[in-house]
């Protein structure tokens, strides 16, 4: 485990940053005939059918994202309709459009790097109201569960977490994988970065819609993979599991958790599925990076969640460069009032062009505090992996220049004064969309010493983090009337662009956020009901 401590993904990182140059001389182009589909379809594996009928989300989007769960709404069970309200808001088909010569497209409830949509969802429970206990995977296509194993493994699901008591007492852990080649078709070797960062949005969705529920959630990183991998039936060096979710009920009464020898791992599987393209290339620097990251065995689980015996305090910051501080205006709204998480998940989007007109001051506060408010990671140091800093082009009484968000004061530094709109534009990757933001947010973290606490695990740790942020950017933008597009970037560029305050720091994702320039067609609440085989002919998004 960890040898070197982080020094695969270091090098991994290092290999895969964009520059001017680099994007310039590349010579990849997109194969369309042989872009993956977006549906694994199982063959000779019964779909059970999801509850279309189902409650929705109905606690302010704000305070979904940024609080626990209020007393008053805990839930007291949890059964087949409320895991379908969990699947349906966090990863469920919520629009369909056509696109010119490439068919139907399917928009989903999160978004994803190039809408490729690589974030395969499992879960793993014990018996619910209406659904028997089993290993089973989403198909949001047909909005189906396919059942891959049955009987109770929430006990050896726990097991491989380290023996975590919340994973052993959820009625249900919802287990996100990646399939590596839905990504890389477009992304190559870097798609590696999108694993976590399409896991986050979707985590992101998830924790905010089980505070909505009632439900108590956390996100687990620390799992022996091997084990995982078994349980789930996935393929070797074609998909992996990120993250494990448990989803609890309040105040219950933890079980003790679950343990086995050394040796005994879950009997194989592997359900035949239809092949996603025609053929697939292997980014095996993808797979290196990710190997070199695995937790082998139950010691090395806890050692994860150890507390390390180096560094264990966070460091000083250093002094800001300017004495120019603003502090935040968040706003705090009642549980009750709107619009409510449904709503604002129904309505997101990725915004294609940004409108001129500034937004408020009291909208960037809302994003900002209500989006950082700590990811329930399972990290032994507290605290959170990431600095945050931004590029404001249009906020109303916040002058123009780049800032850095010091979240023990609650309030944004201002690094430099000025107009830097062609600047926010030339860091990510030269795209006019972000030079028409009203505000371009960089989450950035300081990588040598992630690697140093966290070894190479921690590299994906990060970029996880990042992507739970940037999902709830995504929903507090919303939540306000406006819109948000994640991106990618040049990577050392943007540390230059904010040194010397980001000195040592290094991107780990990016957000434009402002006014929409145009009216978005909403999503709907009912899910889709598309045939196998729809789903078997790749007519989805090709």
């Amino acid at each position: 485990m960890q040898s070197g401590r982080g020094s695969r993904a270091l090098e991994f990182h290092e290999a895969t940053k964009h520059s001017r140059v680099s994007v310039q001389a590349s010579a990849h182009y997109l194969d369309w005939e042989n872009k993956p589909s977006p549906f694994k379809l199982y063959t000779g594996v019964p779909p059970q059918d999801l509850p279309t009928e189902f409650l929705r989300p109905t606690l302010n989007a704000l305070v979904s994202i940024s609080g626990s769960v209020p007393k008053e709404r805990a839930s007291t069970s949890m059964g087949i309709d409320t895991l379908a309200e969990l699947l349906f808001f966090s990863a469920g088909i919520t629009r369909e459009f056509k696109v010119p010569g490439r068919g139907k497209f399917y928009m989903r409830a999160a978004p994803a790097t190039g809408a490729l949509y690589p974030i395969e969802l499992y879960v793993v429970c014990r018996d619910l109201e209406g659904l028997k206990a089993g290993v089973y995977h989403f198909s949001p296509g047909d909005f189906s569960l396919d059942r891959l194993r049955s009987g109770d493994w929430t006990p050896a699901l726990s097991s491989y977490a380290g023996s975590r008591a919340d994973v052993s007492a959820a009625p249900a852990s919802i287990v996100l994988t990646s399939i590596a080649w839905r990504n890389s078709w477009k992304y190559q070797a870097r798609s590696y970065r999108h694993w976590f960062w399409d896991g986050g949005v979707i985590a992101a969705n998830l924790l905010a819609t089980a505070n909505s529920a009632g439900l108590r959630s956390s996100v687990v990183l620390g799992f022996e993979d091997e084990a995982i991998s078994r349980l789930l039936g996935l393929r070797t060096r074609q998909e992996a599991a990120i993250t494990i979710c448990p989803v609890g009920i309040p105040g219950a009464a933890t079980r003790p958790g679950g343990w086995r020898s050394q040796e005994e791992l879950p009997p194989p599987i592997d359900p035949a599925f239809i092949p996603l393209s025609q053929s697939e290339v292997d980014y095996p620097e993808v797979w290196e990076a990710h190997e070199a990251s695995c937790l082998r065995d139950f010691s090395e689980v806890r050692a994860w969640t150890t507390r390390p015996g180096e560094e264990e305090k966070e460091s000083s910051p250093a002094p800001s460069p300017s004495d120019r501080s603003y502090p935040l205006d968040p706003s705090v709204p009642r549980p009750d009032e709107g619009p409510d998480l449904a709503q604002v998940i129904l309505r997101r989007g990725s915004t294609r062009r940004f409108s001129p007109e500034p937004i408020t001051y009291e909208q960037l506060s809302n994003v900002l505090y209500h989006s950082t408010r700590g990811v329930p990671l399972d990290l032994p140091v507290a605290g959170t992996l990431l600095d945050v800093y931004l590029i404001s082009n249009a906020v109303k009484d916040l002058p123009n220049g780049s800032y850095r968000f010091d979240r023990a004061s609650g309030s944004l530094e201002q690094l430099r004064a000025g107009e830097f709109r062609e600047m926010g534009g030339y860091l990510c990757l030269e795209q006019p969309l972000f030079a028409g933001a009203s505000a371009v947010v960089f989450l950035m973290t300081e990588l040598a010493r992630v690697l140093r606490l966290h070894g190479d695990r921690g590299y994906g740790a990060a970029q996880f983090e990042a992507g739970v942020v940037a999902g709830r950017m995504y929903l507090a933008s919303y939540a306000q009337g406006m819109g948000a597009s994640g991106t990618t970037f040049y990577d050392d560029a943007v540390t230059e662009f904010f040194s010397p305050r980001a000195a040592g720091t290094t991107p780990m994702m990016a957000l434009g956020i402002g006014i929409p320039g145009y009216r978005a067609k909403s999503g709907k609440m009912i899910p889709k009901r598309l045939t196998r085989e729809q789903m078997a002919a790749g007519s989805i998004n090709r």
